[in-house]
């Protein structure tokens, strides 16, 4: 029997079937199971975003005499000028149009200036004096004029470009790999890789050998080395009305004479106090980002939050609005009102700069605060910085170094980088760099500034130092609150006090000297301990009161933890659990040694001995306004009563004949009264203390008026070369911010 055979048509219906299944499988899985991925895909296709920029906030300080507002950080946009030479027809008119208005005759002459400085390094040898002054003549103002109109020329008529830097920092392996092609005009420099467009023949054949070599694209390395100028920058940051003219000259210009000149607008972080609380503020980067100080601490609120800006794409992908456009807006940065007193640290800054110098001291600072509110009202440091410059602390200047000087450079753990001692049993030393030249000459450089990139600390908050005898008012005042000792309580001021008992050689291990080794017999007062800052009456005062309550009187002052001050970078200080406490560094934390604090911490202790007890949280923000319109303020925050009102009164009176009677008395002012009490730190090197003028780091800190403290002011300074006391550097400088504040706050004189 014969099978039934399946005719054509058959298969074709079975399979049309099986086809349509398929097909209906597919677009259910495709408009069903998977719609919402297809969606997003298509208004990923359809739609186009666009990020709205956030204004960054602005910080703000006062002058809380007049309340008038002044501006330390904002934004602002300025012209960059460009030129085309491609485009440009008349090189002499854009030539004769642009140099009067963009020549800055300072910065021409600085840069006479490291000429000069470069020539006096190659004089030859044997040269008469004339001859030597006219290599070392300064160019005319005329001269540099012309120069600069000659260079300005170059710009706008080159088609190509003189000079092409590829790379920096170049590894060994590299540049035997670029040295082994011998390309005409390609060169390395150190580290460096260096491109002469107009001497390369081959643009593409070296564009081949060297772009594996430091990672640049072949195609893109072939463009840059055919050196083509399109885009040559003549000026940044021009000054509006240069901008304005240069706008007019252009729209002026029925010749076209001025074709190929641009303008382009740059956004820029700009400070318009220039260095005033550069410390405090920080600064913002290029990538926008805030680096120390306010900036930094408050990047995020600052920086507020970028909106965005959903368009609809047409046919060939251009970004159009429609009406369905969805904008979600930018959130602009906080505006952020600080406590500082414009007039006040303008002079705060003043002064200690003029001192700083004067006193020949590595860095200082100064800090004012209101002791009944914990309120900064001046914090200051030196140096400082141009945050509108940032970068300048790292200029360096050429140094002439004798073979004798170069004898004495002792290396650092970074090759180039050596130790410059001025004098090596104080420790004063600063950083030399080791360059070399082209032709392979040693040439020696140091900061501009000395200090480099250590000029953007807040050294107020953030750099913990051993206080010294200006920490024995703390101390002592923890004995009268204890009711241990009163102000007329007296000892046997007999010599050195021994410490840390021997038993093995009979004899105590140290002993505790006054600073000048005087001596002042029996009935030595607790008020002449101050006075005289003796070192043998605060090892009495330590040794009466016992490690367990100075600990604990130090944790309520503060010592040894963060204030929570509004800084991201505070230090905290150290002090060890007195457990750990030797007999001799129960009697050293009595004057300030074997712990560390800093000088905010120093000079919140005071404002608790002036705040009649009371320990106040350190701010120095007022105010924070939002976008929205809204506003936080900080009000005053008791943190604790330390000590009594009495006891308050006593160390006051204390600190009061200090200054009267006392070593303190360079930091009295003839109209007031004022408390207050010296200091003066050791620095060690190999665990030895150094001695002499540049060893030591010296304050002062004290309030005033006395009857109703409205300040206190405590005054730092690193290594002051004058003097190693800070009876004769921190306490004059203490007195004249004192009287400037006298007169400004017009406080009645109470002598």
């Amino acid at each position: 029997m014969r099978e039934p055979k399946i005719n054509k048509i058959t298969l074709l219906i079975i399979g049309s079937v099986l086809f349509s299944l398929i097909l209906i499988s597919r677009l259910f899985y495709l408009q069903i199971i998977r719609h919402d991925h297809f969606l997003q895909v298509a208004s990923i296709e359809h739609y186009g975003y666009v990020e709205l920029p956030a204004r960054r906030g602005e910080i703000i300080i006062k002058d809380y005499h007049s309340e008038e507002e002044f501006l330390l950080a904002t934004n602002t946009t300025l012209e960059l000028l460009y030129v085309d030479p491609a485009l440009i027809t008349n090189p002499q008119a854009v030539t004769e149009t642009l140099t009067p208005l963009i020549f800055d005759l300072a910065e021409e002459r600085q840069f006479d200036n490291e000429r000069i400085q470069e020539a006096a390094k190659k004089l030859p040898e044997g040269i008469t004096e004339e001859e030597k002054e006219e290599i070392l003549k300064a160019k005319t103002d005329e001269e540099l004029l012309a120069e600069f109109r000659e260079e300005v020329s170059t710009k706008v008529s080159s088609l190509k470009r003189p000079q092409v830097l590829l790379a920096t920092e170049l590894e060994q392996k590299q540049i035997n790999e670029i040295n082994s092609f011998k390309v005409k005009g390609i060169e390395v420099v150190g580290s460096n890789l260096y491109a002469y467009p107009p001497e390369i023949t081959n643009h593409a054949g070296a564009a081949e050998h060297l772009a594996p070599i430091i990672e640049i694209p072949t195609k893109r390395l072939g463009q840059i080395l055919a050196g083509i100028n399109r885009y040559v920058v003549l000026a940044r940051k021009l000054d509006p009305e240069i901008s304005a003219q240069i706008h007019e000259a252009i729209i002026l210009d029925e010749n076209d004479d001025l074709a190929g000149i641009g303008m382009q607008e740059e956004y820029f972080r700009y400070y318009p106090e220039n260095t005033l609380a550069s410390n405090l503020i920080g600064f913002v980067d290029h990538a926008g980002v805030g680096q120390y100080g306010i900036e930094s601490s408050f990047n995020t609120e600052l920086q507020g939050q970028k909106g965005k800006f959903q368009t609809q794409k047409d046919s060939i992908g251009r970004q159009v609005i429609s009406g369905d456009s969805v904008i979600q807006p930018a959130i602009d940065g906080d505006d952020i009102i600080l406590t500082i007193d414009r007039p006040i640290q303008l002079q705060v800054e003043k002064i200690l700069s003029q001192d700083s110098q004067s006193y020949q001291a590595d860095s200082a600072q100064a800090l004012i605060m209101e002791p009944k509110t914990g309120k900064i009202i001046a914090m200051a440091n030196y140096p400082n910085f141009s945050p509108n410059n940032y970068g300048d602390v790292y200029k360096k200047i050429y140094i002439n170094l004798t073979p004798e000087d170069i004898e004495k450079l002792v290396p650092s753990n970074t090759e180039g980088l050596f130790y410059f001692y001025r004098n090596v049993d104080t420790h004063d030393f600063y950083y030399i760099f080791e360059e070399k030249t082209k032709d392979g000459q040693v040439e020696y450089y140091r900061y501009e500034n000395f200090v480099g990139p250590a000029a953007y600390q807040n050294k107020v908050v953030t750099l913990p130092y051993e206080p010294g005898s200006v920490f024995k008012s703390v101390i002592m005042s923890m004995a009268l609150d204890d009711n241990d000792l009163r102000p007329n309580s007296t000892f046997n001021d007999s010599g050195p006090i021994g410490v840390d008992w021997n038993k093995y050689k009979d004899d105590f291990d140290f002993y505790i000297h006054n600073s000048e080794n005087d001596y002042y017999g029996r009935g030595t007062s607790m008020t002449k301990v101050l006075e005289r800052s003796l070192n043998t009456g605060m090892t009495y005062v330590a040794k009466t009161i016992g490690p367990a309550l100075m600990y604990n009187y130090m944790e309520k002052f503060g010592f040894g933890d963060r204030t929570d001050i509004e800084f991201s970078n505070e230090a905290s200080g150290k002090i060890e659990y007195y457990d750990l406490w030797t007999e001799s560094e129960l009697a050293t934390h009595a004057f300030g040694q074997g712990i560390t604090t800093t000088l905010l911490q120093l000079a919140n202790s005071y404002c608790t001995l002036a705040n009649g007890g009371l320990l106040m949280q350190p701010y120095i923000i007022e105010e924070i306004r939002h976008d929205d319109g809204s506003t936080t303020e900080n009000e005053p925050h008791e943190i604790r009563r330390v000590i009594s009102e009495d006891s308050s009164s006593k160390i006051t009176a204390m600190l009061v004949s200090a200054v009267e009677n006392g070593v303190a008395k360079p930091a009295s002012v003839s109209s007031h009264y004022i408390a207050g009490k010296t200091g003066t730190s050791q620095t060690y090197k190999h665990g030895k203390p150094l001695k002499g003028a540049g060893t030591t780091i010296t304050s002062f800190c004290g309030y005033g008026p006395v009857d109703d403290p409205q300040f206190v002011i405590c005054i730092k300074y690193d290594h002051p070369r004058s003097s190693e006391w800070g009876s004769r550097t921190a306490a004059p400088t203490f007195s004249r911010i004192t009287d400037y504040l006298f007169n400004y706050y017009n406080i009645p004189p109470d002598k």
